[in-house]
Order: C-alpha cells, then sequence, then structure tokens
C-alpha cells in the first residue's frame, strides 16, 4: 500500500504533511524520531510532524516506542512482526536488527506472548570511542 491507501483506509484526510510524513516512515529503515522526520520532510514544522505521528498512532499506523536509557520516542510503521534493535551508545543511532534469538513460546509455566530486545554497541563511525 501507499500512502494515500493506507490513510484513505484509516479514515484520515490526506493531507501534503500526513502524505509527506507516510512516505518517510514506508522508506524508513530505522525507526524515526519527530526530530528524524522534522529534519527529513519539507515545509512541515516539529509542531505539526508531532500532531501527525500521534494520529497516526492512535489509527494504529505507526508504533511509538522508547529505547532504554532515552527519553525519545521512536516512530515505525506498524506491521504484525515484532523487531529488534541495535543501538550506538555513541551517536544514538538506532538500527533494526534482522534476526530474532528468541524462539520459545513457552518458558517453563509461562507463555510467552511478545518480548523485546535492544542490543548495545558502537556502529562504524563511532568505532567504540
Amino acid at each position: 500500500m501507499n500512502a494515500n491507501e493506507i490513510l484513505a483506509a484509516a479514515g484520515l484526510k490526506q493531507t501534503k504533511q500526513r502524505i509527506s510524513v507516510m512516505e518517510l516512515m514506508i522508506k524508513a529503515k530505522a525507526p524515526m524520531t519527530a526530530e528524524n522526520i522534522y529534519e527529513a520532510a519539507e515545509n512541515i514544522s516539529l509542531s505539526t510532524v508531532y500532531r501527525i505521528v500521534e494520529k497516526l498512532c492512535e489509527k494504529g499506523i505507526l508504533n511509538k516506542n522508547t529505547i532504554q536509557d532515552s527519553d525519545k520516542f521512536y516512530y515505525e510503521l506498524s506491521c504484525n512482526e515484532h523487531r529488534h534493535y541495535a543501538v550506538c551508545l555513541g551517536c544514538g543511532n538506532v538500527k533494526y536488527v534482522d534476526i530474532c534469538p528468541v524462539h520459545t513460546p513457552r518458558i517453563n509455566d509461562f507463555e510467552v506472548t511478545g518480548h523485546k530486545l535492544e542490543i548495545y554497541g558502537y556502529c562504524r563511525k563511532c568505532g567504540g570511542k
């Protein structure tokens, strides 16, 4: 689905700003903060970006997550799969990790219904500084 179709399916008006944010989120290779979206979008104020992402979260189009030890929210498209993240301790950059080391649906008498995994280290740019 493209940005227009996603917005229409959610019953949202297809404004230039919403379409722009949706196109950025569709192309994103990692979760984005509102500030990341603001910097990448053209002619949208930061307050408008916040209103748009909150509305998209309310409609279930975006997921809103936090990363441990961060006061920022990260947004990503909602999907039927869970995701894991690698977080750089130097620059704070967040990337998706393509593997899931947790495949156990049950741990002793505990039925696992979900999990969240964050891996910390340094990206190539920061190189362990």
